[in-house]
């Protein structure tokens, strides 16, 4: 008679829950360098559009205004030599990027850059609660709050991502909208 060689139940209950226990301790980790990866392309693509808006300025005197998603080409002015009005910007020497700018943290999340004083955009570089006036705004929609207070820890230092204290919505270069917004994720560019 021969006898089946194989394995008994209980040994490959066992091989299942060392593979669970592996897995358990593997995938937390696995999460952190996914948001980790998120808010170093967001601020990568922040200091890519501070330089690319400066170049843009310098060429032509203005500020541009560029909605990456948006459908009316007027409002795409660092790829597209087109004014609000649709007529040529003057000194105009684009496009000032290789290619459109996508959300680095969803897909086809809204984005702008834009200039404003509006208080919901309002940036308090010094923390102090006052506006520090006009501003030319990178907007990123669709960010949760562990990656904004990463960007924000790590471009003002003020994230307190340990202590998890609030003020860094409200204050610095990286906010959120009307100090207070659960996914809009503002970074000031620079002051105008």
């Amino acid at each position: 008679m021969n006898k089946i060689k194989g394995f008994t139940l209980i040994e490959i209950i066992g091989v299942m829950a060392v593979i669970a226990i592996l897995a358990s301790m593997a995938t937390p980790r696995i999460f952190d360098a996914i948001e980790d990866s998120k808010v170093t392309a967001v601020i990568q693509q922040a200091n890519t559009v501070k330089t690319t808006v400066a170049d843009f300025y310098a060429d032509t005197g203005i500020w541009p205004r560029h909605i990456p998603t948006h459908v009316d080409e007027n409002l795409h002015q660092l790829m597209v030599n087109k004014n609000g009005s649709g007529n040529p910007i003057n000194g105009w020497d684009g496009p000032y990027m290789d290619k459109e700018l996508v959300n680095p943290v969803v897909g086809g999340g809204f984005q702008d850059i834009l200039v404003t004083d509006n208080a919901s955009y309002a940036c308090d570089l010094d923390g102090n609660g006052v506006q520090d006036g006009r501003f030319i705004i990178y907007r990123i929609d669709n960010v949760n709050d562990s990656v904004a207070q990463k960007v924000s820890q790590s471009m003002d230092k003020d994230g307190s991502v340990i202590s998890g204290d609030g003020d860094w919505k409200k204050a610095g270069r990286v906010r959120r909208y009307g100090g207070n917004h659960g996914s809009i994720l503002l970074i000031c560019l620079a002051r105008v």
